[in-house]
C-alpha cells in the first residue's frame, strides 16, 4: 500500500505496481547514495560494494588482471599495466576506469566475465570521482591482508572446513581470509592461500587433487568461488 496527498493535505491509499515501485526506490537511492545524503556519493556505502561484486575477482593481490588491483585505494587510483592513471580524481570524463566501465552497444570492457555495469551504478562511479575520488572508510574498516601481509593469530582461529585430497598428500584447512595447505604426513605447513573472503565456509580438492576450491564471503555483502592451484598456489 502506498500513500499520495493532494493539494487540501489530505492522503489517499493507493496500491502501486511493485515493479514501480522498485524503480522508484532505485533511483531515489543513486539519487542520495547510501551517506544519505543528497548528491554525495560515499566510495565506502556506494562505490566499494559495486567493485566487491563485479571488479575485486580479477583485480586483487592474488590475482591481479592487467597489473591492476582494485582492493587496495590507492592501487586502485593509480591504475594498471597500461600506465594510465585510472581514476583522475574531479574528471570523470578523462578517467580511464570510467571508459572501461561504460557499455557500448552493451557491452564494456569490464569486467571481462560479467555483465556490465548497470547505467545507474556507473553513473554513481562517475559522481564519485567528478566529487573527488575521496575515501571515507572508517579507519576501524581497513584491513591489508594479503600474501605480503598475511593474517596473525593470537588464537586457534575456527576451522569451518577441512579436506584431505585423493591422492593423500595434502589436507586443507580454513583460516581467516586464507586456506592453509599441509602436507598430510604432519610435516607442517607448505602454503599459504590468501582470498578476499574472512570466512571461508568450504574448502574441497578436484579428484585429481591437482585444484582447490574455495567459497566464501561476508554475510549479505559479497561471496566468492576461488580455485586455487595445488603446485604453484596461484590463483
Amino acid at each position: 500500500m502506498s500513500v499520495f496527498s493532494l493539494s487540501n493535505g489530505c492522503f489517499w491509499p493507493f496500491r502501486a505496481p511493485w515493479h514501480v515501485l522498485g524503480t522508484s526506490f532505485l533511483l531515489t537511492a543513486a539519487a542520495l547514495g547510501a551517506s544519505g545524503k543528497e548528491g554525495q556519493v560515499s566510495y565506502h556505502q556506494d562505490i566499494r560494494p559495486i567493485f566487491q561484486a563485479k571488479c575485486h575477482g580479477c583485480h586483487q593481490p592474488a590475482k591481479a588482471e592487467g597489473d591492476y588491483v582494485m582492493t587496495r585505494f590507492e592501487q586502485l587510483i593509480a591504475g594498471g599495466e597500461t600506465g594510465d592513471q585510472a581514476i583522475l580524481p574531479g574528471n570523470a570524463a578523462q578517467s580511464y576506469l570510467v571508459e572501461l566501465i561504460t557499455p557500448v552497444n552493451g557491452r564494456a570492457e569490464m569486467p571481462k566475465k560479467d555483465d556490465p555495469l548497470s547505467t545507474l551504478e556507473v553513473d554513481l562511479v562517475r559522481r564519485w570521482i567528478d566529487q573527488g575520488a575521496t575515501d571515507d572508510t572508517p579507519v576501524n574498516a581497513v584491513e591489508k591482508i594479503d600474501a605480503e601481509n598475511p593474517p596473525v593469530y593470537t588464537r586457534p582461529p575456527l576451522i569451518t572446513s577441512l579436506d584431505y585430497s585423493a591422492d593423500g598428500a595434502w589436507l586443507a584447512v580454513s583460516g581467516f581470509h586464507e586456506v592453509l595447505l599441509h602436507r598430510s604426513d604432519g610435516s607442517g605447513l607448505q602454503r599459504r592461500l590468501i582470498g578476499l573472503s574472512q570466512r571461508i565456509e568450504s574448502v574441497r580438492f578436484s579428484p585429481d587433487s591437482s585444484k582447490l576450491a574455495m567459497a566464501g564471503g561476508l554475510p549479505g555483502r559479497m561471496g566468492e568461488l576461488q580455485i586455487w592451484d595445488v603446485a604453484s598456489g596461484e590463483l
